[in-house]
């Protein structure tokens, strides 16, 4: 009976334990998503409203292209998230840009920027988003303006601003699978769960496919994801289980021993005294 209790205590003492640090580990993780959710979100509105504010100003003008060029040139190196400034492309291939600038499109009007507006690696091998838009400058062609983000910034978002040691996170859109940012820099631009990745990485591409963003445990990680508003991009941060409960193993084994201990000194006790 002694032996069955102590047992019992330890235990119901290591479980209690286990449930309230997962618990809190939980909560960590998801108030650091949280956060840098938030700086995704506010370092994408802070770009696309300067973006805008091109695009309104160059169509209120409705310039000629000599006075289109002189614009362009002075966007560029304005903003260092998009050092190439702004270029246009019309539905004819023809693409204008900065002077400055050594972006090239061999056929802009097949281009990920022109067609859809996305993440993709331009022709420098530099992984960048691009932010596009419809010119209305009453032309009788179509005209699209588009400014290539550097992705640098939001993976210094995604690798920094973690609040628990040994988590990490990544960027993903959800539509095309793509990984945008990520502590292991050979994995940007590839598709989630593409084969030799870990089962890990596998078993999330999963999850987003079936929109299934609940805090889970997947191959030892306890997994927290979020959306980023705005976009079809999702946050992902996880962190092992072991390193979570590492302490709690080191108490366990502390218990026992003393748990041990006790039953013995008990037992011998309760064998004098009888």
């Amino acid at each position: 009976v002694v032996i069955a209790i102590v047992v019992v205590l330890v235990l119901v003492s290591y479980l209690a334990s286990a449930h309230i640090i997962e618990n809190y580990s939980q909560n960590l993780l998801e108030s650091s998503v949280e956060n840098q959710t938030s700086k995704i979100e506010s370092w994408l509105d802070e770009n696309l409203s300067s973006f805008q504010m091109a695009k309104t100003t160059i169509e209120q003008l409705n310039p000629d292209d000599a006075q289109l060029q002189t614009i362009l040139d002075s966007y560029y190196g304005y903003s260092d998230n998009y050092p190439d400034g702004l270029y246009v492309s019309d539905s004819n291939g023809n693409l204008l840009k900065a002077s400055k600038s050594t972006k090239s499109e061999s056929s802009p009007t097949k281009s990920t920027w022109y067609t859809e507006g996305s993440a993709y690696k331009n022709a420098e091998g530099v992984n960048v988003i691009s932010a596009s838009g419809i010119l209305k400058d009453n032309s009788d062609r179509i005209r699209v303006i588009s400014a290539d983000m550097t992705l640098d910034r939001i993976s210094i978002i995604v690798n920094s601003f973690i609040e628990m040691d040994d988590a990490q996170t990544f960027l993903v859109d959800k539509n095309s699978g793509t990984i945008l940012a990520d502590r292991d820099s050979s994995l940007i631009s590839q598709k989630l769960g593409a084969a030799g990745q870990s089962i890990f990485y596998q078993d999330m591409a999963q999850r987003i496919d079936d929109q299934n963003y609940d805090f889970t445990t997947i191959d030892g990680e306890m997994t927290v994801s979020q959306e980023v508003q705005g976009t079809d991009w999702i946050l992902v941060s996880y962190i092992p289980k072991s390193t979570v409960l590492v302490d709690l193993v080191a108490l366990r084994t502390r218990m026992i021993v003393i748990g041990v201990v006790c039953i013995i000194l008990l037992c011998i006790l309760i064998e004098r005294m009888t």
